[in-house]
């Protein structure tokens, strides 16, 4: 593999993001949903504007993954947020995470989830948390692989639907015993 890069995103990056966001996200899901749900999801979610804002965000990070300059990857972090399900420990939310196609199966995904995890433990976080679809088993088998445990559910309405989704959690004490 070129050398794989991760950086957090700047303003500049607002536009190519959310390109890239959409795209990764209709790939991953367009085949389990009505057009119209993805359509105003989407229109919902994401757009250079949308993905501005987000980057402006003191609470938000959004993260990339470049090989050679271009976007192969990019996770965004919800900074010190608890999970709902585990009271009583500091926590940063996994918000989005997104590698693209032609990356899977080359480490792209463990080595983003490796960033973040660090970057959460400097942040002071005791738990990484995210919520992924329970129609999702690649993702959740993803997730298990990298210390993520099922600790809850939560729903998620993508359009006019709505979905369940499994609420999976990492505790970073483990984490920071094995660096």
């Amino acid at each position: 593999m070129t050398a794989l890069r991760f950086r957090r995103a700047t303003e500049q990056d607002a536009r190519s993001l959310a390109e890239f966001a959409e795209q990764t996200f209709r790939d991953t899901y367009t085949q389990f949903n009505t057009p119209q749900n993805m359509d105003a999801h989407c229109t919902k979610s994401f757009g250079e504007h949308i993905q501005r804002a987000e980057i402006r965000d003191a609470q938000r990070e959004s993260w990339l993954g470049e090989i050679d300059g271009q976007l192969v990857a990019f996770a965004q972090l919800i900074v010190d947020k608890p999970c709902p399900p585990v009271p009583g420990k500091r926590g940063v939310e996994i918000l989005r995470f997104y590698v693209d196609s032609s990356q899977h199966g080359k480490g792209v995904a463990y080595r983003l989830m490796d960033e973040l995890a660090a970057r959460s433990i400097e942040l002071g976080a005791q738990a990484l948390w995210l919520c992924v679809w329970d129609q999702n088993a690649h993702a959740t088998r993803f997730y298990q692989k990298r210390q993520f445990e099922n600790v809850g559910t939560t729903s998620f309405t993508l359009g006019a639907e709505v979905q369940q989704d499994w609420i999976m959690c990492r505790d970073l004490a483990a984490t920071r015993s094995r660096s």
